[in-house]
């Protein structure tokens, strides 16, 4: 059975990549195992545990590492490839200079209403305070706020990578 970065090894003999990108890509197809292992045992202690509110947990942390081992697989296959339309699967696209008048209007106004959201839950958690030894609600806001800053932080990406040169 082929393993997630197959595709991007093959991109690799089929482009003749550069050494740096050789590596790069060995790299990331070596960390992606290393992380499979890792989403495996989430699985499995997933499946296993008889406490709820650390599956539960625990799912939360198996959703983000999904979309961690997906990603990397699509970097890989991205570089290996050069683009995405010669890679046999999912790849990151690139970036395009420029986006439309109507397009960063909608990021700025999305970014601005991200942190705004960020003070708004910093505000939240301090009223959880005296529930942190007995509930999971304050690091699920912990976890919120990371999000919204990741939010934040491809916004500002967008914003600063979008407009036209």
């Amino acid at each position: 059975m082929p393993t997630t970065f197959d595709n991007a090894l093959m991109g690799l003999r089929a482009t003749g990549a550069s050494v740096d990108i050789r590596d790069l890509v060995e790299f990331l197809a070596r960390h992606g195992a290393e992380e499979g292992k890792l989403l495996a045992t989430y699985e499995e202690l997933a499946s296993t545990t008889s406490n709820e509110g650390a599956k539960y947990l625990i799912g939360l942390i198996l959703e983000d590492e999904r979309r961690h081992h997906r990603l990397l697989a699509e970097m890989a296959n991205a570089m290996a490839w050069g683009s995405t339309s010669g890679a046999p699967g999912p790849a990151l696209p690139g970036i395009s200079q420029g986006i439309d008048k109507e397009l960063s209007a909608h990021t700025k106004r999305l970014r601005e209403a991200e942190e705004a959201d960020s003070r708004e839950l910093r505000q939240f958690g301090k009223r959880l305070r005296p529930f942190a030894d007995t509930t999971s609600w304050a690091l699920i806001i912990d976890l919120m706020l990371l999000d919204t800053e990741k939010h934040a932080t491809i916004l500002r990406f967008l914003e600063k990578h979008g407009h036209s040169r």
